[in-house]
């Protein structure tokens, strides 16, 4: 067997140091470029959101001032379906923005079963359960939404009897046990969540089934009769209706029923291009008429 001479084995022994140092250093090389992408991913990602941010901003105002002049062209009677189009996609600094609106006073308000005064929190209740049956969803389930946001106020500091603050977004609902996806599904065309616990609903943008439920002496036949006859431009004109002038209505359903919009959820869409491949964002935001001004309230930047 040949001997290794030291001066050999200390060649070799200071080549393997130079492959383990020349190796480490590639490694370390790759991992503080990987770095170096997700920081630029992550602030690329963070410089798209601010951008996103400010432009659903500018979004809400030009909505803002669609929503005047419709209104105005509508004598303060918008139909949903002038608001549900997307508008132009207007060109802005590597990419494009547009935006539609959705009237959501034709929906059951949420947060009114979280109204303070609990007369108002069971009228609530009894709208929402009319719902339910005219949906054909079980009706256990408004028993067991009132108990979760009792539930959820009882967990928090301070617990009173009334239930939980306002919901912010319809999709808390989720949370509800044993509330699946398909009556999820069935539920979101008709429910909203509005920064009021007000029980009201906008006839001129309502469903057939939204409205028997308000309406007790309407069934959703009668209903779909009355809303027949829309729009209607004047309180006046809704009371005029046969179906309604010869129904009985209590103080409080004639109460609830109006032909003003005054709820809308604006939805603003903007789409930049990176690296060859287009990249959607969507910003909404809540809006509520208050007097001759505009309420906006950051509501999701994930569709509702």
């Amino acid at each position: 067997m040949a001997r290794v001479s030291p001066h050999t084995r200390q060649r070799g022994l200071a080549l393997l140091i130079v492959l383990v140092v020349v190796a480490l250093g590639s490694v370390i090389a790759v991992a503080l470029v990987e770095r170096s992408q997700r920081a630029l991913a992550r602030t690329q990602a963070l410089v798209d959101r601010q951008q996103v941010m400010q432009l659903s901003q500018g979004m809400a105002l030009i909505t803002e001032r669609l929503l005047g002049e419709r209104l105005r062209q509508a004598d303060g009677v918008l139909m949903p379906e002038a608001l549900a189009q997307w508008t132009p996609a207007y060109d802005i600094p590597g990419g494009t923005i547009q935006g539609r609106a959705w009237v959501l006073d034709g929906r059951f308000n949420l947060n009114a079963l979280t109204h303070p005064t609990p007369e108002r929190r069971d009228q609530a209740r009894v709208v929402f359960g009319r719902l339910l049956q005219q949906l054909q969803l079980n009706a256990r389930l408004g028993d067991e939404i009132m108990a979760w946001l009792a539930s959820a106020a009882q967990s928090q500091p301070n617990p009173t009897n009334a239930p939980r603050a306002p919901l912010v977004h319809v999709s808390e609902l989720r949370e509800v046990p044993g509330l699946d996806e398909a009556t999820y599904d069935a539920l979101m065309p008709h429910v909203a969540v509005w920064p009021s616990p007000r029980l009201a609903l906008n006839v001129n943008a309502t469903e057939p089934e939204v409205m028997a439920a308000f309406v007790e002496a309407l069934d959703v036949t009668a209903a779909r009769r009355v809303l027949a006859s829309r729009p209607f431009r004047r309180s006046q004109d809704l009371w005029a209706e046969p179906v309604l002038a010869g129904a009985s209505l209590t103080p409080d359903e004639r109460d609830w029923l109006r032909v003003e919009s005054g709820v809308f959820l604006a939805h603003a869409r903007v789409r930049f291009a990176r690296d060859g491949q287009v990249q959607t964002h969507d910003g909404f935001r809540l809006i509520q008429t208050a007097g001759s001004g505009y309420d906006f309230r950051y509501v999701s930047q994930g569709v509702p």
